[in-house]
């Protein structure tokens, strides 16, 4: 995504007159314009690149707020300088931030009380976007819980406002007449209401991965258009979308393509084609974005065969009695959604083999192996360990636990390996606000399996998975390098973890693990989440 210009202004907006939102105001004291401007640059450069939302790649404060609707328009313009003040390491920066999320949380709740009609306006339901973002990962408690409680209002906001629905393109625009500034127009409206849907979309997975939980929607509710190509949607005006849209959307023959309404598909379709493996044989073209949206339904099938098998019980007599369900036959349906994710990579691969790696695309890979991950551990089991939660300190006991754990450790360290990588790949201020739970859910898969590793026993008693060979970086790697592939197939070699200034470090030592993981995330901006993040790690560090 390219860089954003930023136009900020003193103007009072114009009245609205009688429109809903208007009938009172509340001011704000803002910071100085040069401030201002700082904050809606970072958020265009960190919260945009994630969830594009703003057209034309320009932030126009002033006309944002020239919109039928000046109060959510308001709402919408403090939830951006909140969500671009999270991200500047000061106090006062964060002061700013969770007064204002807090500010536009009651105000959304009042706006939408005293009108149901503003909970199907675009205005509003992006401004809740932005809210539930900026809380879901603030490193307020509170916040963060009233984030994830308000979720399930504002999906049903975006359920009931009908904006999931598929819509046809209007008959005017199919007779060829219509003028390219038209066109553009209603594209950028038809795009808009596309790209809110689907950020509410990546926002569901995120939320529910780093909560272990089931996502809330579901795939064949998305009938509507996925977002088209980020070229269109940042086009400065009608004639250079006009030439995008015709390469974009080349038809044969020469036939132009610019009065044909064509869409890219929906995720309910797309996904139907990715289950075929047709993608590649249709010439089906993909975004990062719409790498990203395949993703949630996968995480949802990972999700609920994991939680299944966490329901089967370990007993001799259980497994002698003859059921419809059994533990093998939904470990072979994981092992299906596993291959499927595969399937997710390769297109993955194919498309940056031929693509710049944008900071969605890196997102992408991460969010890919934190999926991957849960098919392979149990994180809540992980996390109760990690608390002392009915642990006695056996080394037989912590081998049983470590099974319960961890189904795979090879395929678990690899993936952690690369969740590491790719995140210090990504440029500080450009990382998602998610990015410090990623380092943390890594963190403590490799602490677990070095709790396995005790040198004071003997080899006899050592882990089962104690593993030989030429030592490699797990963490530096391309995940498609051969020695990468070896280990996780073939069990082949050590890995370790690597310093900043590529020294190794072994990952049989759990406090060197966690140190290290604290290293990285020093790496990164200090935000209160990774602050909070950061307190996690360094008690268990201390035991």
């Amino acid at each position: 995504m390219g860089q954003r210009k930023l136009v900020l202004g003193r103007e009072h907006s114009p009245s609205s007159g009688d429109s809903p939102g208007s009938a009172s105001s509340n001011f704000v004291i803002l910071p100085p314009a040069h401030v201002l401007d700082l904050f809606l640059r970072s958020y265009a450069n960190s919260f945009e690149r994630f969830y594009p939302t703003t057209a034309r790649g320009l932030l126009d404060a002033n006309e944002l707020m020239q919109n039928y609707n000046d109060k959510a328009s308001s709402l919408l313009i403090l939830m951006m300088i909140a969500q671009g003040a999270m991200t500047i390491p000061s106090i006062e920066a964060r002061w700013l931030t969770g007064g204002f999320t807090e500010a536009c949380r009651i105000s959304l709740f009042e706006l939408v009380e005293k009108n149901i009609i503003m909970a199907s306006d675009p205005i509003v339901l992006r401004a809740a976007l932005l809210f539930t973002v900026q809380a879901a990962w603030s490193g307020d408690k509170w916040q963060m819980d009233i984030a994830m409680g308000q979720r399930g209002m504002y999906f049903s906001m975006l359920r009931h406002s009908g904006i999931l629905e598929p819509r046809q393109m209007s008959t005017p625009h199919l007779n060829g007449n219509t003028p390219v500034d038209t066109l553009w127009r209603d594209w950028i409206q038809q795009e808009g209401r596309s790209r809110l849907i689907y950020s509410w979309v990546m926002v569901d997975q995120d939320l529910s991965l780093f909560h272990d939980s089931a996502p809330l929607f579901s795939v064949t509710e998305f009938g509507a258009p996925m977002p088209d190509a980020d070229s269109l949607w940042q086009s400065k005006n009608a004639t250079e979308w006009s030439e995008m849209f015709s390469q974009v959307h080349e038809f044969s023959n020469g036939y132009p393509s610019i009065n044909s309404g064509a869409r890219p598909l929906s995720l309910q379709d797309l996904f139907r084609h990715f289950l075929d493996d047709e993608i590649i044989a249709l010439e089906i073209p993909l975004t990062p974005m719409h790498h990203r949206l395949l993703l949630h339904p996968l995480q949802t099938m990972v999700c609920q065969y994991c939680q299944l098998l966490s329901c089967f019980s370990d007993s001799m007599v259980s497994r002698q009695r003859s059921r419809a369900v059994t533990a093998a036959s939904t470990r072979v349906r994981l092992e299906e959604v596993q291959s499927l994710l595969q399937r997710w990579f390769e297109l993955a691969e194919r498309y940056m083999k031929i693509n710049l790696v944008c900071p969605l695309m890196q997102a992408n890979l991460v969010m890919f192996h934190l999926v991957s991950l849960n098919a392979v551990t149990n994180f809540p089991e992980i996390e109760r360990l990690a608390r002392r939660e009915g642990v006695d300190d056996t080394y037989q006991q912590m081998l049983w636990i470590h099974k319960k754990c961890i189904s795979d450790v090879h395929e678990a360290i690899f993936h952690a390996g690369q969740i590491l990588k790719i995140i210090r790949e990504m440029p500080k201020g450009i990382r998602p606000p998610w990015w410090p739970g990623a380092i943390y859910r890594a963190a403590l898969v490799l602490w677990t399996d070095s709790l396995t590793h005790n040198e004071s026993l003997s080899p006899s008693q050592q882990s089962p998975y104690s593993i030989t060979g030429p030592t490699f970086p797990i963490d530096r790697l391309q995940a498609s390098d051969p020695v990468l592939v070896r280990y996780v197939t073939r069990r082949e070699g050590i890995p370790t973890l690597t310093e900043s200034d590529g020294t190794s470090i072994p990952i049989d030592n759990a406090f060197t693990v966690i140190s290290h993981c604290l290293d990285v995330i020093d790496e990164g901006v200090a935000t209160r989440f990774s602050d909070g993040i950061r307190g996690k790690l360094e008690k268990l560090a201390r035991g």
